[in-house]
């Protein structure tokens, strides 16, 4: 078995043959700027992250380095049941981009232990980001059929309307997913 700094070593060339300067020319011209952002796009990073086992210390190493796929391989990396809540709030400070955002929620923040209730607090939370990832997170929550009751539905609409009404595009945006989400699978509900 090769050793965390071997694995993270063997990433960092499968991202290094994998490189798009063009894909990675236009994220840094759109301001995303990582240390180093190789332009690999998400099917060749889920190839990338398959040929290796979940490990946390492997994620959390590749996390430590601020390379856009490394964060991303991270993501997927990390074993679900083992990520807490705690942890997701570290990573949210982190967080930058939108693209790392929805790969976080989708798969891993959607997946840990008590992800509906860090959610609801991060759509409550003023921090652009973190509305966004509670959002998104949310959304996949939706499609796996999350039990809420009444309570929970009226909060997450009021949220949703007044993300949708506030001055923030990324949480506006994912407002919107989460509601569609939302109503393909509970039904219409209470409009918004």
């Amino acid at each position: 078995m090769m050793d965390i700094e071997g694995q993270v070593r063997q990433i960092k060339q499968k991202l290094r043959l994998a490189m798009n300067g063009v894909a990675s020319k236009g994220m840094r011209d759109s301001g995303i700027s990582y240390k180093l952002n190789f332009g690999v796009e998400l099917p060749r990073i889920k190839e990338i992250a398959a040929s290796f086992e979940k490990d946390e210390a492997l994620s959390l190493r590749l996390w430590k380095e601020n390379i856009r796929e490394c964060k991303m391989l991270a993501a997927l990396l990390y074993p679900t049941e083992l990520f807490k809540t705690d942890m997701a709030n570290l990573w949210l400070d982190e967080i930058l981009f939108v693209d790392l955002a929805e790969i976080c929620s989708m798969y891993l923040f959607s997946k840990m232990e008590g992800a509906a209730v860090v959610a609801f607090k991060w759509i409550a939370d003023n921090r652009e980001m973190y509305q966004y990832c509670g959002f998104l997170t949310l959304a996949h929550l939706f499609r796996n059929r999350l039990e809420m009751n009444e309570r929970y539905v009226l909060e997450f609409q009021d949220q949703a309307k007044a993300a949708i009404l506030g001055k923030d595009v990324l949480p506006a945006s994912a407002a919107r997913i989460a509601l569609e989400s939302f109503r393909s699978n509970y039904g219409d509900g209470e409009s918004v």
